[in-house]
C-alpha cells in the first residue's frame, strides 16, 4: 500500500525520473490503490514531480534480456492508449512500439474455434498485415492465434501485436511461447500491462482485453459464443469509441451467436479485410486474385454454396455419382476452396 510513510523514506535514497517512480508505483501497489492515489493530484505528471524519489529497483524487476519498459511519461508510450478511461500505470514490451504506423485492427474470437472460424481469422490477419495493417489480438488459443500466424505469415514486418494477460516471462498458454518469439523476431511487438514474472490469472484477461481495443481503431469478433470473452473486448471497444464488426456464422452454431447478437446490437457485419478497411475509410490495394480452383474439380466447386450442402445434395446438382464427389470434395478441401461442417460443404471465404 502507498502512504506517506514510504514516500518520506524514498525521498533519503537516490533520485529517479518519473518514469521510474511511475513504474515503481504500479508495481508495489493494486490498481485500486494506485488510482486513489493520482486523484488526489492534478496529473499522474504532478504527483510524481512533487514526491521525485522512488527506491531502488530490485535487481531481478526485468529478468529477460530485451524486455523494455514504458510509462505514460514516456515517448515509447502509445499514444491511443493515453486516451482511455483506464489506461496502464506501465507497459513491458518486446519489439519496437516506436514503429507502429497505419491502420490497427483487432481480430478476437473464441479459444475453441471452428475450422472454418480459424481459416477467416488466418485469411483477415494475412490479407489485412498485407494491405500496411497491425493486427492486435491477445495470443490466446483458437481464433487469437491464428489471427497472429496469419500476419504473420503476410511477410510484412512489424504487422503482428500481442496482448498479454500474464508477464513476458510466463507466455500463456505455452504452446504460443513460438509465436511470441516469431512475432517480436518479424518486428511485431508483444506486450503487457504486468511485470516479467505475473502469472495468467483469470481476472487479469477482462483487464487485458481494454488494451487491445485501446490499441485499435476497430475491433473485429470473428467467432464468439454469447458468454465469451470477446464480447467484453467489443464493448470496452464501443466505449472507446472504436469501431466494432462482426464475421456472422452458421444459424444455430453456438460459437457464432455472440458475432449474431453484435450484430443486432448495431456491430458492422463483415467478411473479409477489404470489408473492415473499407468501412474504416481506408483504400484498399488492388492485389492478385487467389488462383481458381482446378478446371476437373469446377463443377463441384460451382455447385458448393455459403450455405451448408450434404453431398448426395451436391451429387444431383452436378449429376455425378457420389463417390465421385466425395473425392472431388476431398481434394477442394485440402486445397482450401470448401470446408466440411456437421450439416454438410460449404465454401471457404477467399
Amino acid at each position: 500500500m502507498i502512504t506517506q510513510n514510504r514516500l518520506r523514506k524514498a525521498e533519503q535514497r537516490r533520485p529517479v525520473s518519473e518514469s521510474e517512480a511511475l513504474l515503481y508505483l504500479s508495481q508495489q501497489a493494486t490498481r485500486p490503490q494506485v488510482r486513489r492515489w493520482l486523484a488526489q493530484a492534478d496529473s499522474a505528471r504532478a504527483a510524481y514531480a512533487r514526491h521525485g524519489e522512488a527506491p531502488d529497483w530490485p535487481p531481478d524487476a526485468l529478468a529477460v534480456t530485451g524486455i523494455r519498459v514504458a510509462t505514460p511519461v514516456d515517448d515509447a508510450y502509445p499514444e491511443p492508449l493515453r486516451h482511455i478511461p483506464d489506461p496502464p500505470l506501465a507497459l513491458y514490451y518486446q519489439g519496437d512500439m516506436a514503429a507502429a504506423q497505419g491502420p490497427a485492427v483487432a481480430l478476437v474470437g473464441a479459444r475453441r474455434g471452428t475450422r472454418l472460424g480459424l481459416r477467416i481469422a488466418e485469411a483477415m490477419g494475412r490479407e489485412l498485415a498485407a494491405q500496411g495493417a497491425r493486427v492486435i489480438s491477445g495470443l490466446a488459443r483458437g481464433i487469437d492465434g491464428a489471427a497472429h500466424a496469419g500476419a504473420l505469415a503476410s511477410g510484412v514486418e512489424g504487422c503482428a501485436w500481442a496482448v498479454l494477460g500474464n508477464g513476458l516471462n510466463n507466455i500463456y498458454p505455452r504452446e504460443h511461447q513460438e509465436l511470441a518469439r516469431r512475432i517480436v523476431e518479424s518486428g511485431g511487438v508483444v506486450i503487457s500491462e504486468y511485470p516479467p514474472d505475473a502469472r495468467p490469472y483469470r481476472s487479469r484477461f477482462p483487464e487485458r482485453n481494454r488494451l487491445i481495443s485501446g490499441l485499435a481503431e476497430a475491433v473485429v469478433v470473428v467467432e464468439a459464443s454469447r458468454r465469451s470473452g470477446s464480447l467484453i473486448t467489443a464493448r470496452m471497444a464501443a466505449e472507446q469509441g472504436r469501431e466494432v464488426f462482426a464475421v456472422p456464422g452458421a444459424v444455430g452454431n453456438a460459437v457464432s451467436a455472440g458475432c449474431h447478437w453484435l450484430i443486432r446490437q448495431g456491430a458492422g457485419l463483415v467478411e473479409s479485410a477489404e470489408d473492415v478497411l473499407v468501412e474504416l475509410g481506408y483504400a484498399v490495394q488492388d492485389r492478385d486474385s487467389p488462383p481458381p480452383p482446378p478446371e476437373a474439380l469446377k463443377p463441384v466447386f460451382n455447385a458448393v454454396s455459403a450455405s451448408a450442402s450434404p453431398i448426395d445434395e451436391l451429387a444431383l446438382a452436378v449429376g455425378l455419382p457420389v463417390e465421385a464427389v466425395t473425392g472431388d470434395l476431398v481434394q477442394l478441401e485440402l486445397l482450401g476452396f470448401v470446408q466440411l461442417t456437421p450439416d454438410g460443404y460449404i465454401r471457404v471465404p477467399r
